[in-house]
């Protein structure tokens, strides 16, 4: 390039006039490609199709309105008013005269009105005067006589209009006769088509326009006043924690569902599907409308946010995950500590609103997952708001001695469901992290010492009839079946979706025959408070002869004793585990000082006591231990930070935790190199998919208090 430099410049002209050419076309496309990326965001393209969608849905109500027109009724109305309307021309000279009269009338009875009107507005005017003036002592004797006056001639235009309207009226009266029935009709009729009239208003309301399209919500004049705009709702009194503060909620998530109250859209996709049971929820006659309630306090997620991709969506199930990932790109979100609840699990932010209600009115999802926590004794172990005071979900064992034997409760706690399937008894030993050849010795130790302490530590209990008489299985099973006796209990249960969750009395009686003995079970049939104070079960009254009979086909009910031990508990393998545990507490010396006497009672205490069979069981010794369980009354507001995901391969995300917990609590031992006391203890309770689902329902809802304490009465503020 030739060299151009003007005198006193040391720049070339020509080239900085190319930078400056290139700037300003780098400039203008980014400044058309920032309108257009506004122009074309993701909210207001749902809206557009929406206002489509809307037209569509509205033609459709227009069609089925006007279908629903009854042209028989209106034939008879019209074949009605044309014979009133007959009756009205046929006296059209009367009619002309009275509507006359009516026209002159009311002329006069304006301006009547218009006089007493303004004489009435002088006199309180004056009135007033005068009383502020008889008031501070400066009124006079003549004043009062005007306003006195003024008062009467009030009074008389008063009169004067209520004549003129009584004049009025006459005419009137005579008039309807004639035409009052033609004006009914024609109500009648024009309300048949007050529904297509308000349709066709909307119709005209939503339809695009040169004025709407290419102005209101054109590139760079949608500032003014677009009809694409981000909708939203204020929750003053429901507030957002965001770590250092709280702030009012609030939602845009109408911005996109934009007829989530509104009926007629029911059968469409979503954004744009109706919320179900407007009645009860959203519904401007709901409990819980719109403008109060909002869409985050109950589904969570971003709520102030306006694309897919923000809002923290959550999809119900893989499937739906890999549409949203083709479709939205959609990903777990990493942003916002509170993601959207799936939808089977929304109702577990009804507690929010309904702490201190046992049974949310519409929450039956919540109400079944509240009865399966508290059937599978969950608050056992861990303190749980709302659960407090419960009584223990296991049976008293401080009299094991009198009513099992060593042998089967052995097999019973090595493996519960061999001998129930169906029981809610978790299973303790043999699971993820404890399933090894390696692990089998040390698991029997563990389950003898504990067998050995509750025998040792049992309670003597002396049977009301120490030899009962035998009865009839079959009169007994008939006894069974009419004095209620399976109102609380089942004779076989291979399911615990048969009896359900709500089956919270009563253990089934499957394999009873095989646990205890018959005189045991004559005596508990025949009283039980007698061997437990504080049970449930009522005193049946039975005969003796029926409790005979009762307690003969109950012990008939014979099944599974369990599993046999795997593996042998030596003396030497009982003082290595015994020493595990003791070196945990106390100096590694003082542990192998400790190791001289009674090795298994003290081995017992500490295995019941680590895995915390007291929780749930009456225990002597155990009487003021506490629950070794974590707390879980504010378990849904816990950040998942706080979460340890160890090499357990799921996604970090809260409920991903949770159901990878209640399936496996133990799976995150693996891969870790662990001492057997450091390993995770939280038993299995083999639970379906279903029980997981309303477990981790029951505990998304405990939940921190994010709602403002009300103000105190007399507050200022």
């Amino acid at each position: 390039m030739a060299e151009k430099k003007s005198v006193g410049h040391a720049y070339n002209v020509d080239f900085l006039n190319v930078v400056f050419a290139a700037s300003s076309i780098f400039l203008f496309v980014c400044v058309v490609w920032m309108v257009w990326d506004d122009f074309d965001r993701e909210w207001k393209n749902t809206q557009r199709r929406f206002t489509q969608l809307e037209m569509e849905v509205t033609r459709a109500q227009l069609a089925q309105a006007e279908r629903g027109v009854d042209a028989k009724k209106r034939g008879q109305l019209d074949q009605q008013l044309a014979e009133a309307q007959k009756n009205v021309d046929a006296n059209g000279q009367k009619v002309k005269e009275l509507q006359s009269q009516i026209d002159a009338l009311s002329a006069r009875l304006y301006r009547e009105t218009q006089d007493y009107q303004f004489a009435k507005a002088k006199y309180d005017v004056d009135r007033y005067a005068y009383e502020v003036q008889r008031k501070a002592g400066r009124a006079s004797d003549e004043r009062g006589q005007e306003i006195a006056a003024q008062g009467a001639r009030v009074d008389e235009l008063f009169l004067i209009t209520e004549r003129t309207t009584a004049e009025r009226a006459k005419p009137q009266t005579e008039l309807g006769k004639y035409t009052g029935r033609t004006a009914e009709l024609r109500k009648q009729i024009n309300d048949m088509y007050t529904e297509q009239r308000r349709l066709q208003t909307r119709l005209t309301v939503i339809a695009p326009s040169l004025t709407k399209t290419l102005l209101r919500d054109a590139p760079m004049t949608d500032f003014m006043a677009p009809t694409l705009k981000v909708q939203q709702v204020v929750l003053p009194n429901v507030v957002d924690d965001v770590n250092f503060t709280r702030v009012p909620k609030m939602d845009r998530c109408t911005t996109c569902h934009l007829s989530i109250d509104r009926k007629g859209y029911e059968k469409y996709p979503q954004p744009y599907r109706t919320h179900p049971n407007l009645n009860v929820y959203l519904g401007s006659d709901s409990p819980h409308p719109l403008n109060r309630i909002g869409c985050t306090v109950c589904h969570e997620g971003m709520g102030q946010s306006v694309s897919f991709h923000d809002t923290a969506h959550t999809p119900r199930d893989e499937k739906q995950a890999h549409e949203w990932e083709k479709s939205h790109h959609w990903e777990q979100s990493h942003n916002w500590d509170y993601p959207m609840l799936p939808l089977g699990m929304t109702e577990a932010s009804c507690s929010k609103c309904h702490r201190q209600e046992v049974f949310v009115p519409n929450a039956n999802t919540l109400t079944l997952a509240y009865s399966t926590f508290e059937r599978a004794g969950c608050y056992a172990c861990h303190k749980s708001r709302g659960f407090e005071g419960l009584r223990k979900p296991g049976p008293n064992l401080t009299r094991i001695k009198s009513k099992l034997t060593p042998e089967w409760v052995s097999n019973w706690v090595r493996e519960p469901r061999a001998i129930k399937p169906a029981t809610w008894m978790p299973q303790i030993w043999y699971n993820s992290n404890s399933s090894s050849p390696q692990d089998a010795a040390r698991n029997e130790v563990e389950i003898a010492s504990v067998v050995t302490y509750l025998f040792d530590k049992s309670a003597e209990y002396t049977p009301a009839v120490a030899s009962p008489p035998q009865g009839d299985a079959g009169a007994g099973k008939k006894v069974v079946e009419s004095v209620g006796c399976l109102g609380c209990h089942v004779t076989e249960e291979k399911d615990r979706s048969a009896a359900g969750p709500r089956r919270t009395f009563g253990q089934p009686l499957q394999s009873v025959g095989s646990k205890t003995t018959y005189s045991w079970i004559y005596n508990w049939v025949r009283d039980p408070k007698h061997f437990s104070p504080e049970t449930y079960m009522p005193n049946l009254r039975l005969t003796d002869r029926e409790a005979a009979d009762v307690a003969t086909y109950v012990f008939s009910l014979k099944g599974a004793t369990g599993t046999a031990p795997k593996a042998k508990a030596d003396p030497q393998a009982v003082d290595q585990v015994l020493f595990d545990y003791m070196r945990t507490v106390m100096p590694v010396a003082d542990a192998k000082a400790k190791l001289a006497s009674q090795r298994q009672l003290d081995l017992g205490e500490r295995v019941i006591g680590r895995y915390g069979c007291f929780s749930c069981h009456e225990i002597k010794g155990f009487e003021k231990s506490q629950a070794i369980g974590v707390e879980l009354s504010e378990e849904a507001s816990k950040l998942v930070t706080r979460l340890d995901f160890a090499f357990v391969d799921v996604p970090h995300t809260k409920l991903a935790w949770f159901r990878q917990k209640l399936h496996d609590p133990r799976s995150f031992d693996q891969g870790r190199v662990l001492r057997p006391e450091e390993k995770l203890r939280m038993p299995d309770f083999h639970l379906s998919d279903h029980e997981q689902e309303l477990l981790v329902t029951a505990i998304m809802s405990f939940q921190r208090q994010v709602q403002p304490a009300p103000p105190r009465h007399g507050s200022t503020s």
